[in-house]
């Protein structure tokens, strides 16, 4: 974002989405939604794609890394909460123990020694990133339906069409603004990497997993994250290892397998 406006990465990252999840679509499935299905679709790109991205990344440009990190834990909760009240989801002990374990051990990953010296938070910052929260979780539930009747290209697709429309009049300005002779080479990759794996990759396989899984399952995965982060950063030798690390891990992974068994679990009877 130091050289692209937060609103042209989201305009980018919809566009390309869409043109790669057309292509795979076309060659590979030979499908079309109902008309009384278009509306779910469309408040699944409203809530999953426009309002997700757009407040994600102003909320990133205007608070710290670590205030964004810390408040995205509450998406499972906020999943939670909604599945329960959209799809009568139950909260089990399992699903409950799961989530409010591994969002302690996130909590003492991410807040262990980390100072955000050169990333100031706001207020304003921070509501954009819960909101942006609340979206994405919404969006878990609204599509979780939609699985049991569609290919997850057909869902990724849809929801990118109606994305893209949603955007422009959010992203085009700063698209246009972009002064692409400044830009190095490795901000172009990594807008390469952005679009094709936590854009086209990370929605497809998050749409893939409401297949098998209910929403809490797929949002808890969340946790996993900044640990997979910070295994990486050791291994790259710009981290060290601490028992506050082995600890929180640990504790996510726990919360992962909690929720993940009462998901399996609940699956197997449906079944059975």
């Amino acid at each position: 974002m130091e050289h692209i406006p937060p609103f042209g990465i989201v305009l980018m990252r919809v566009t390309g989405a869409l043109i790669i999840f057309f292509l795979l679509h076309t060659l590979f499935i030979k499908e079309k939604v109902e008309k009384q299905d278009q509306k779910k679709i469309f408040l699944a790109a409203l809530f999953g794609v426009a309002i997700n991205q757009l407040l994600f990344f102003k909320g990133l440009s205007l608070t710290s890394e670590i205030h964004s990190a810390l408040i995205m834990i509450t998406t499972p909760i906020i999943v939670l909460v909604m599945a329960w009240i959209i799809l009568k989801d139950k909260i089990t002990l399992f699903k409950a123990l799961g989530i409010i374990t591994g969002g302690i051990g996130v909590a003492m990953l991410i807040s262990s020694g980390a100072k955000d010296v050169t990333s100031p938070s706001s207020i304003t910052g921070d509501i954009c990133i819960m909101l942006n929260a609340t979206s994405y979780a919404i969006f878990l539930v609204i599509t979780k339906p939609l699985m049991q009747k569609y290919a997850p290209l057909t869902i990724a697709k849809w929801i990118f069409f109606y994305g893209f429309f949603l955007v422009i009049p959010f992203g085009i300005k700063d698209f246009l603004a972009i002064e692409w002779q400044t830009i190095p080479s490795i901000a172009l990759w990594s807008l390469a990497v952005v679009i094709l794996g936590a854009t086209v990759l990370a929605y497809l396989f998050n749409i893939l997993g409401l297949q098998y899984g209910n929403p809490a399952l797929v949002s808890v995965y969340i946790y996993l994250q900044p640990v997979i982060a910070t295994l990486i950063a050791v291994f790259m030798q710009s981290d060290t290892i601490s028992i506050n690390k082995i600890i929180s891990s640990l504790l996510v992974f726990m919360g992962v397998a909690l929720v993940s068994f009462s998901g399996n679990n609940k699956s197997l009877k449906a079944r059975v």
